[in-house]
């Protein structure tokens, strides 16, 4: 540790009980977004609870890069944290040569805060009600089989190679810039399947101006248990629940992290908090900060071969 970061770490310390300088919270998205209700759910409550005023910084760029490379930089001395979704944290290390950073050396790994689903949704256009019938229509239009993700080397084009190489079809990628755009293209019929966060899709499911098919997980999800899970379905390997969680810069302090950690357990246990995440799909999982270490490790571990696998070329 050099002495910058020793003295900062001194007196972030020494001074945490009396702290009441604003905790910035990054999101690498733009507002509006999932990341940014959770954000703005969760900077209340956590404001309640710390005594410190908790603002959401939206830095979009990049999937999240630009946020979390600005977190790495940041002085560890407890004004800014970050909530992610793991594609920062993993699938960025795992796409690109030169991400910028090291997951499990340049962060502190904080509280978990959320699983979440990955979900298939076909637009009405194809009439599809299973996955048989997906497969018929995609055979039967095949200068239309494409599939929409909210972004380019995502886990939800990953899970769109992992189904078309299972049910033998041929399916092309169509990057968007988020989830937004991409459901707007489902629901217009412009594309017809889409990968991405049921937590954006489950409004027009309910509505029926889509139709998801299937989830990831091992479980139904909750606020959705009549869409089976794609391990139901006989499709492997897109079993991985994606999550959101709270990251600081490397060598933060284990008297901010705790606290921060309890404030993030008292905001989740809130009935208000999980009614609203129930309503977005969300299923709420606090964890230690050793868990969420575990949590990146175990992604890592399990993307890594899949991404491999797919022949994606590294950007």
């Amino acid at each position: 540790m050099n002495a910058l970061v020793l003295a900062f770490t001194l007196l972030a310390t020494s001074t945490q009980a009396q702290d009441t300088r604003p905790i910035r919270m990054l999101v690498g998205f733009p507002p509006g977004g999932s990341t940014d209700i959770v954000a703005r759910i969760m900077s209340d409550k956590l404001k309640e609870a710390l005594g410190r005023p908790v603002i959401v910084d939206n830095r979009p760029g990049a999937g999240g890069q630009v946020a979390t490379v600005a977190l790495k930089n940041a002085v560890p001395d407890g004004t800014m944290v970050m909530l992610t979704i793991d594609h920062s944290q993993v699938i960025i290390p795992l796409t690109f040569k030169e991400p910028g950073y090291e997951p499990l050396k340049d962060f502190t790994p904080i509280a978990g805060v959320a699983q979440y689903f990955n979900a298939m949704a076909v637009s009405a256009k194809t009439g599809a009600n299973n996955l048989k019938e997906l497969s018929d229509w995609v055979r039967a239009h095949p200068s239309e089989a494409n599939f929409g993700v909210p972004a380019a080397g995502s886990v939800p084009q990953f899970a769109g190679l992992i189904v078309a190489k299972a049910l033998k079809i041929d399916m092309q990628p169509v990057p968007y810039k988020g989830g937004a755009p991409l459901v707007q293209d489902l629901i217009g019929g412009q594309v017809p399947l889409g990968f991405g966060s049921l937590t954006e899709l489950i409004d027009h499911h309910r509505a029926g101006r889509i139709k998801v098919l299937a989830v990831s997980g091992t479980q139904r999800a909750k606020s959705a248990p009549e869409i089976p899970t794609f391990q139901e379905l006989g499709l492997m390997g897109i079993d991985k629940n994606p999550w959101l969680a709270f990251f600081g810069p490397a060598n933060l302090p284990n008297d901010f992290v705790q606290r921060f950690n309890a404030a993030v357990k008292s905001a989740l246990d809130a009935p208000e908090v999980k009614e609203r995440f129930g309503q977005l799909g969300l299923e709420a999982a606090h964890t230690t900060p050793a868990g969420l270490r575990e949590w990146v490790q175990s992604a890592l571990a399990h993307w890594g071969p899949v991404i491999k696998e797919s022949g994606y070329q590294l950007q």
